[in-house]
């Protein structure tokens, strides 16, 4: 059912980006292009097209092969990405009154259970109709989320609409009690307000798994999270994971609700304490041997639910009462005072797990046929199940079709990023201002991009620090007029060396450029390479001249680490004053 593949690839990444990522920006000149015979913009510098040449409508991400050098030489600076700064994000979905919601089931695809699906078949309440049937899972009106267990299907096989606004936080394991509308959710978490702000979004949500590692049954006999394998951040989601049961059985689905069953409800019951293993009715509703075997009794007693099969059935005339031989044996159980119990057909689970205990109810609305399920304990372990429902004595009950739903590896809760779909991340970081002068505030920039462990310049030692300048600095002297931002300067003395100017500073006589090509000199200039930079000579630019005094690389080496992602943007403008919160969310 889950995409494994996706979201380990999304866990890999989690993990990357939360060690030594940085978030980089890049292109403060424009997209430039011109239209082709087919109607397209060739742009030459990124090899795609698109429909306008414009300089808001940026191009397509490059895939080419040398597509890194173009990104190396527009990078501009770069800011370490901190582990808070990366989350899995799943789809947004409001919960919404009248709202149609699948319900997780084991035999249905995971794309299903978290998709939209139009003109599904649904029950309005009043008449069978088609409509949209939303995602599994929703969000509430206080960031708490919910995964939909069951969705009120009619015996048709037909969902209800929600009209109850989920909101219980219980943490407990199991499913919680139906809403007066059928509907049954299990809370998984609640995104905090730190969360909300960071990663929130009108498509987005976040969703975590808190747990250190796969510590499904490790020290734990019921098939729970020992606490031990999980982290603690004091959340709700912690008590969810820990108490999540592995391959319970919570939901059991009516397909068919059968005929002729017998069903009895507060009829008194006692034992005589001499006998672990029958029960005693008094006025029972059927009198004659027999005719309960293959039922189940369900009472309680002390606060404690109990289902036994009855295996045979004796009538005593005499004293007016049936005695129950039933299976399990009761035990140390004595009953006392006045009590009562419900008779209904057996329903056998047959599987590979174990502890499970449910009782069937009637049907209100169809006599004899059987209604609902109350489950006393879900069991756990389960891979495979299957329920019979038996028939009872000689009453020529038939048909009944009931199919438990197997909760999924380490139960409801156990691991949300993966129960939801987790297969996104987003990577959500600030610039603020200019991040300590590493960043231009008096330019633009068109390109975002994640660079995954890149080396210091000049060096093999891994880059660390907070923020890094990766345009280079020129160093100028008599400059004829004013230099600013957003030109293009070159040198003929270089055979046409150029670069392009993201910001200058006046008062230090320096200038950071981006685009650095060399031209077509044999002589070598700074960097001992043909055609490159020649420092101590005059350089041109639109409306005057400068003296090139020094020139300085970026902060990181030049084609080191691997750039993983990067995205073209229409033009996004910065000022001293402002801060850009940058969501980066990648699918897998």
């Amino acid at each position: 059912m889950f995409d494994e593949a996706a979201l380990y690839g999304g866990a890999t990444a989690t993990a990357a980006l939360s060690t030594n990522m940085y978030l980089f920006i890049g292109k403060s000149d424009a997209w430039s292009g011109a239209y082709t015979t087919d109607g397209g913009t060739a742009y030459t510098n990124s090899d795609t097209s698109v429909p306008d040449p414009n300089n808001s409508n940026a191009p397509s991400s490059d895939t080419t092969a040398n597509t890194s050098y173009t990104h190396w030489k527009d990078m501009i600076a770069a800011k370490k990405v901190a582990s808070s700064d990366v989350s899995h994000v799943i789809g947004r979905n409001n919960w919404t009154s009248g709202r149609y919601y699948a319900m997780y089931d084991d035999t249905e695809t995971f794309g299903d259970l978290t998709s939209s699906r139009a003109a599904q078949d649904v029950y309005t309440g009043s008449t069978n109709a088609t409509a949209t049937l939303y995602p599994m899972y929703v969000m509430n009106t206080n960031y708490g989320v919910y995964k939909c267990l069951f969705n009120d299907k009619t015996e048709g096989g037909r969902p209800t609409p929600s009209t109850i606004e989920p909101t219980a936080t219980t943490t407990t394991a199991g499913a919680p009690a139906a809403l007066a509308d059928g509907y049954v959710w299990k809370y998984m978490y609640t995104i905090s307000a730190a969360e909300a702000l960071k990663f929130v979004t009108t498509g987005y949500i976040p969703v975590k798994q808190i747990r250190d590692a796969n510590a499904y049954g490790e020290g734990a006999s019921t098939g729970g999270m020992a606490a031990s394998g999980a982290k603690d951040d004091g959340s709700d989601q912690v008590t969810v994971e820990r108490n999540a049961l592995n391959g319970a059985l919570d939901i059991f689905v009516i397909s068919n609700d059968g005929a002729n069953y017998h069903f009895e409800n507060n009829i008194a019951i006692y034992n005589s304490g001499s006998t672990t293993t029958s029960l005693i009715l008094t006025s029972p509703g059927l009198t004659a041997n027999d005719r309960y075997n293959n039922a189940s009794v369900y009472f309680t007693f002390s606060g404690t639910s109990y289902v036994r099969k009855v295996t045979d059935s004796v009538w005593d005339s005499g004293n007016s009462r049936m005695t129950l031989t039933v299976t399990p044996t009761l035990g140390s159980i004595t009953l006392t005072g006045s009590l009562t119990a419900n008779i209904a057909p057996h329903a056998r689970i047959d599987g590979d797990g174990h502890g499970h205990s449910i009782q069937l109810t009637a049907n209100a609305t169809a006599a004899n046929s059987v209604g609902g399920v109350t489950v006393v304990a879900t069991g756990n372990s389960y891979t495979i199940a299957s329920l019979t429902v038996e028939q009872q004595g000689t009453a020529a009950g038939a048909g009944a079709v009931v199919t438990p739903i197997i909760g999924p590896y380490g139960g409801h809760g156990y691991d949300a990023a993966a129960e939801l779909g987790g297969y996104f991340v987003m990577v959500n970081s600030k610039l603020t201002q200019d991040e300590s002068g590493a960043f231009t505030t008096t330019n633009d920039f068109r390109k975002i991009g994640l660079l995954k462990d890149p080396n210091n310049d000049n060096t093999f030692v891994r880059t660390t620090a907070a923020t890094a300048t990766q345009s280079k600095t020129f160093t100028y002297a008599s400059n004829s007029a004013v230099i600013s931002g957003d030109i293009t300067i070159s040198q003929t003395a270089a055979g046409g060396a150029s670069a392009y100017v993201v910001d200058v500073n006046a008062t230090a006589s320096t200038m950071r450029v981006i685009d650095v090509t060399n031209g077509s000199s044999d002589t070598v200039g700074y960097d001992a390479k043909p055609g490159s930079w020649q420092t101590s000579t005059v350089a041109q630019f639109s409306g005057g001249t400068f003296t090139l005094s020094a020139v300085a690389n970026g902060a990181m080496r030049i084609g080191s680490g691997d750039i993983i992602y990067v995205e073209n943007r229409a033009p996004v403008a910065r000022a001293a004053d402002q801060t850009e919160d940058i969501k980066l969310i990648i699918e897998f």
